[in-house]
């Protein structure tokens, strides 16, 4: 059986179309961006400072003198946070930020326990 020229045309043309690549639906979920992660705020690290008490005036700055180092002033301000009550002598750490007038301390931590000796 032959098939006619007008025949075969319309047979190569729908090959031709059931060839052809996906709809446009596709094409356009496969070309979707994915989303891009936005990194989110994360709080400013604090200084850390750690030693003995020199002297601690409540409300104006505490002095805080480290381990091989001499005595360092940090300002206390409305917003520091005092969780251990600074005395002479005694261990603390403090978490502090560098501000243009000098170290500001954001949070008064005990110091670490001595342990006794045997």
């Amino acid at each position: 059986m032959a098939f006619s020229v007008s025949a075969r045309s319309v047979c190569l043309a729908l090959a031709v179309f059931l060839a052809a690549p996906a709809s446009g639906a596709v094409k356009k979920g496969r070309l979707t961006p994915t989303p891009v992660p936005t990194p989110t705020p994360s709080p400013i690290p604090f200084l850390r400072a750690a030693g003995a008490c020199l002297r601690y005036e409540p409300g104006a700055y505490i002095v805080l003198s480290e381990v091989g180092h001499p005595g360092r002033v940090f300002r206390i301000n409305a917003s520091t946070e005092i969780t251990a009550v600074p005395r002479r002598g005694g261990r603390i750490r403090i978490l502090y930020e560098d501000d243009p007038e000098g170290p500001v301390a954001r949070k008064i931590l005990a110091g670490p326990e001595e342990a006794p000796r045997d």
